[in-house]
């Protein structure tokens, strides 16, 4: 398994979005025309027509991401949060999604930490930690995998 971690990354929240066709792909379009990277989101399940969106960025784009949400959300009974303290581990390495998402899960669990966000892709797991817990995710993985590598904001350690 590999473990790639992203420390220069923020959390931004927009709770209470109306849940309607095309609300997703506004907000994506408009930040993409910004030059915003988002790595990684996250949706729930909506409640009585509202639901909760949750994405990753770089902290050098945290602001200017929230800012163009508020004018393109302006008319939304919504709240943006966001979260600099936090920290994203991305796991691969492992065949199966299934068996990576477990394992992945059970050595976060294993050091303590709480998820506070999850992402996957066939072959990645994004899971996004408070910053204060991302030495005992470290510590764990490599007692558990000795022998693979860690890189962190793109370089091995």
């Amino acid at each position: 398994m590999q473990l790639d971690i992203k420390t220069k990354v923020g959390k931004i929240v927009v709770r209470g979005l109306k849940d309607k066709p095309g609300i997703a792909a506004d907000i994506f379009t408009e930040l993409s025309k910004k030059n915003i990277q988002v790595l990684c989101i996250s949706f729930d399940t909506a409640t009585k027509g509202r639901a909760d969106l949750a994405f990753v960025v770089y902290k050098s784009q945290l602001e200017e991401a929230k800012s163009n949400l508020y004018a393109l959300l302006y008319d939304e009974d919504i709240e943006i949060l966001s979260d600099e303290r936090v920290i994203l581990l991305i796991f691969s390495g492992i065949e199966g999604n299934t068996q990576l998402i477990a394992d992945a899960f059970n050595l976060v669990a294993s050091s303590g930490a709480n998820i506070e966000m999850i992402s996957s892709s066939s072959n990645e797991v994004y899971l996004l930690i408070k910053e204060r817990l991302v030495d005992s995710v470290v510590d764990m993985f490599k007692a558990i995998y000795p022998k693979s590598y860690i890189t962190v904001d793109n370089q091995e350690i």
